[in-house]
């Protein structure tokens, strides 16, 4: 079951407040403005992962610090029936389920996608990075740059995550991939 959870706006709070840092700074390093990070950090909406990258950015940190408490450790187990009190809903109508949320200092952030065609809702995003899309179930029809991309179970995608990308459509009644950027 996807559950909304508020402590992301905690979170980043927490870590902007640590630095010193005001609402309209941080906002403004993230390109976008003070109400919208006060909705974040307040829990009233819960932003798209491309958002909570240029959080993270902002913040000199990753999204796993901005999501879940935990020690850092060397090394993550993720059962296959591991806890799913991490997802998130988010405002584009997708959910995520961060993975390795223990392990806050690292360099791929892994999420699982999972997605409908009646919910989803997904902007263009651009971050910096690369980002690794693989089909776990279902078909995306992904965009990157001007090209669109049809992937089903078992395809992939890489791409410098800079250029701007978004799902353009999901032809399956659902579809579930494993996103990994950095």
């Amino acid at each position: 079951m996807v559950s909304k959870i508020d402590n992301i706006g905690i979170h980043i709070k927490k870590l902007r407040k640590l630095q010193q840092r005001t609402l309209q700074d941080v906002a403004e390093s993230c390109g976008f403005t003070k109400s919208l990070l006060s909705k974040i950090e307040r829990g009233r909406i819960v932003p798209p992962v491309a958002t909570l990258v240029k959080i993270a950015s902002a913040l000199n940190t990753n999204i796993s610090a901005l999501i879940a408490d935990g020690n850092d450790m060397d090394c993550i187990f993720i059962p296959a029936d591991q806890d799913e009190s991490h997802q998130v809903l988010t405002e584009s109508g997708y959910s995520i389920l961060p993975l390795a949320v223990e392990f806050k200092q690292k360099r791929m952030q892994p999420f699982i996608f999972t997605a409908r065609p009646e919910e989803i809702n997904d902007k263009i995003h651009s971050h910096l990075g690369e980002e690794f899309i693989y089909v776990l179930e279902g078909t995306l029809e992904f965009q990157v740059g001007s090209r669109v991309y049809t992937l089903h179970t078992g395809d992939s995608i890489f791409f410098n995550s800079i250029v701007e990308h978004r799902i353009v459509g999901i032809p399956t009644d659902h579809v579930k991939y494993l996103d990994i950027f950095n």
